[in-house]
């Protein structure tokens, strides 16, 4: 039996003459290295129906407010910040279907060679990087900006594909890539942190349904919390 999902819009209740018009530029900041952690708090905001809960919804920066969120729970908003709109999310699939996808992402790979032990002697896990800067590890770094779109396509093409191959799908075509972007993140402690953000499109079939669906609900990536990982689908 495959678990409940639900798809929402949210708007947050900004604009000009609404409730929180006076502190809108706190809740979005213009600074991009900000939007996303401030976004990741806003909407927990719709999650607190359980106090301890971990996260487990997906969402998308929609621009200007406004998010989409995929969740194992009904999103609530007692305090009325929100514009809601919610539905079941049930789409019916089959293998060999094909749909167009949209998907943003924070693509890494784990380092090739050998892994640090840590002190019980086993293996850790290794350190982690975007595809794009791991595919222009041995490039000359004054050369690395006119292969850059290249090779950020390339090296998206195969994670994705290595993605489907364990997820029920299959990328089907051409891959369009975008949007390379490295943001920051906040730390109140500690050295600053952030990820890359790659905007994908494009088609894929589908070749085991609830493999399919199981990973859609996961998420895609890395930094799931910041707004990445949740694919959108819809019929060819």
């Amino acid at each position: 039996m495959t678990e409940q999902l639900y798809l929402s819009r949210a708007r947050l209740r900004s604009s000009r003459g609404e409730a929180l018009s006076a502190i809108a530029p706190l809740l979005i900041p213009d600074d991009p290295n900000q939007q996303a952690g401030h976004a990741h708090r806003i909407l927990w905001m719709l999650f607190q129906d359980v106090s301890d809960a971990k996260r487990d919804f997906l969402w998308r920066d929609d621009r200007g407010g406004k998010y989409l969120i995929l969740s194992r729970r009904l999103p609530t908003d007692p305090h009325g910040l929100f514009e809601l709109d919610t539905k079941a999310f049930e789409p019916d699939l089959a293998s060999g279907q094909r749909l167009r996808f949209a998907l943003r992402a924070n693509p890494t790979v784990a380092l090739k060679g050998a892994r640090p032990v840590d002190e019980q002697g086993t293996r850790t896990r290794g350190q982690r990087v975007d595809v794009v800067m791991a595919a222009l590890h041995d490039i000359p770094s004054g050369q690395r900006a006119q292969h850059r779109d290249r090779i950020a396509r390339e090296a998206t093409s195969v994670w994705l594909n290595g993605q489907g191959a364990k997820a029920g799908f299959r990328v089907d075509g051409d891959l369009a890539v975008d949007g390379y972007t490295q943001i920051g993140v906040e730390r109140k402690r500690g050295r600053p942190a952030g990820f890359s953000v790659l905007d994908m499109e494009g088609r894929i079939e589908i070749t085991d349904p609830a493999a399919f669906l199981g990973k859609l609900a996961q998420g895609f990536g890395s930094a799931k919390a910041f707004g990445n990982g949740l694919m959108l689908i819809r019929r060819t």
